[in-house]
């Protein structure tokens, strides 16, 4: 069953976040997960909610997802991405 990794970040470094997108992406594609979308003014449609950028990404289940964040390869990127942007990270399972 695919799962999603749902990223709802503010990106204050943009060229920090900009080396961290491109490492992380080739890091992503080898645990099966492709980016799905991508959006710097995501529409607001109900509630409280504000975001500057999002991204969608699928991968081909729930367990690939925590693979990736579990992983030695994807430990510092994920510090890099903390030094360049506020993340907010949810994954959830599809149908």
């Amino acid at each position: 069953m695919p799962a999603y990794l749902i990223g709802d970040l503010e990106i204050f470094d943009e060229a920090g976040f900009a080396a961290y997108r491109a490492a992380a992406l080739e890091v992503v594609r080898g645990f099966g997960g492709r980016a799905i979308a991508v959006d710097k003014a995501p529409i607001s449609l109900e509630g409280p909610w504000e975001s500057r950028d999002m991204i969608v990404i699928e991968f081909p289940d729930i367990e690939a997802i925590r693979a990736l964040f579990a992983s030695v390869d994807y430990a510092p990127l994920a510090r890099q991405r903390q030094a360049a942007a506020r993340s907010r990270l949810i994954a959830v399972r599809g149908l």
